[in-house]
């Protein structure tokens, strides 16, 4: 029921059986509770961040100040569907302009739901007009394409290929870097005129908890792992919500009748 294998110098268990998953998700839910360091994380993020940090206090330090945090401005309550509204009002704009010529829909939707997002990590949404920010997002998107390629598995399992000027991984770390260099001016502006303990969005919270622990040595707050986190909770806030709304406008296309009721 469990066994182990070696996936191109990458170690992995496999847990067959619902018992042996069992035992091991829930009975010893800890041990298996990390993320895996794989060298691409390590490259990226350096095991920072929220999504790829190792399970321990930065962890749980960062999921706790953004669950807070989006919880206080009001995501995923009723009070917060005004703000939906309002953002699919902007959405609907911004297709009349096209006049009724074709245009694929991916950069309105993806703008829309990030802005969404948007309004709780900074505290604005950007226009569908704004193209640094679409270019920031078609590459976030470009990434997550990236990551899943043959390339970067290589590299994954073979770390040493890093030193090669080509492949698509050095492509993705390029990505990666203007997406930091964006997130690093844009925390810079939008916690201009900040008050302290007065976060008007989620980096403000973020520099609040920074400021409480600065004498904390062992505290995982920093500037960069605030770019790491802004970063994750936009592709966690974007990319699965604009691929099911995509594939609902095509099933919609498909079957006008559905549409119509």
């Amino acid at each position: 029921k469990i066994f182990s294998l070696d996936l191109g110098g990458i170690s992995a268990i496999v847990l067959n059986g619902y018992d042996a998953v069992k035992e091991c998700l829930v009975h010893q839910s800890e041990i298996f509770a990390d993320r895996p360091s794989l060298p691409l994380f390590k490259k990226l993020t350096n095991m920072g961040g929220l999504l790829n940090s190792k399970y321990g206090r930065g962890w749980t330090e960062h999921r706790k100040l953004a669950v807070n945090t989006f919880r206080i401005f009001g995501y995923g309550q009723r009070s917060f569907e005004h703000k939906i509204s309002e953002e699919s009002m902007f959405f609907l704009d911004a297709i009349d302009t096209y006049k009724g010529r074709p245009f694929d829909l991916k950069h309105l939707i993806t703008n829309a739901v990030s802005n969404i997002t948007n309004l709780i990590i900074f505290g604005e949404r950007f226009t569908y007009e704004d193209t640094e920010f679409q270019h920031m997002i078609e590459i976030f998107s470009e990434n997550i394409e990236l990551a899943a390629s043959a390339s970067v598995f290589l590299y994954n399992a073979f770390p040493w290929i890093g030193i090669l000027p080509f492949g698509k991984h050095q492509q993705l770390f390029k990505n990666a870097a203007e997406v930091y260099d964006f997130l690093h001016k844009l925390i810079e502006r939008v916690s201009e005129n900040r008050k302290p303990q007065s976060p008007r969005h989620f980096v403000d919270a973020y520099l609040d908890e920074m400021d409480c622990n600065e004498n904390d040595p062992e505290s995982t707050y920093s500037r960069e792992n605030l770019i790491f986190s802004v970063g994750e909770l936009i592709i966690a806030g974007t990319e699965t919500t604009t691929n099911v709304l995509r594939w609902a406008v095509l099933f919609m296309a498909l079957y006008p009748n559905i549409q119509g009721k």
